[in-house]
């Protein structure tokens, strides 16, 4: 409810005062476009006619190295990645090292989840004793881009794919 009314609130601010004359979405700068698009739940932008090309054509411009288009409506972040899905609950996400099992090192995307919390000792004769953590791989998201959309009624998280762009 609070992503529509926010939704609502920039479709009103793009708009612009009643006395400038009827406005419509299409007469939005491309910016505010991606914003709208963006920012659409229930139905999100790929069952919005209207939204599907604007978002593909970002995409496109994502995927060649361009940036996320400015609305002065609303503040993005930069583009961030996140190539996995959090860890649960009580693991903390690593990146394994040349010893997958023991060379870990605490990473926001890396491969692995670990429980810090249960050091095990793994001794061999001619390496001697080493701490281990039990890890689990960390499954990949679909949509690994995002970037971080700030309105009046708070940050929205928006995650993307940019493959078959």
């Amino acid at each position: 409810m609070r992503r529509q009314a926010a939704c609502g609130m920039v479709m009103l601010s793009l708009l612009g005062p009643l006395s400038a004359g009827p406005a419509r979405a299409q007469d939005a700068s491309f910016g505010c476009k991606v914003l709208l698009c963006s920012a659409a739940t229930s139905p999100g932008w790929p069952s919005i006619p209207y939204c599907v090309p604007v978002m593909q054509t970002l995409f496109r411009i994502l995927a060649k190295g361009g940036s996320w288009p400015a609305c002065p409506e609303g503040r993005t972040s930069g583009l961030g990645y996140e190539p996995y899905q959090a860890c649960p609950a009580g693991e903390t996400p690593v990146q394994a090292g040349d010893d997958y099992v023991t060379a870990v090192t605490q990473s926001q995307n890396g491969n692995l989840c670990a429980d810090l919390s249960k050091p095990q000792q793994s001794c061999m004769s001619d390496t001697g004793c080493r701490t281990t953590y039990p890890t689990t791989p960390r499954a990949t998201r679909s949509e690994p881009h995002f970037v971080d959309i700030t309105t009046a009624n708070g940050v929205q998280r928006f995650y993307f794919s940019l493959q078959g762009y």
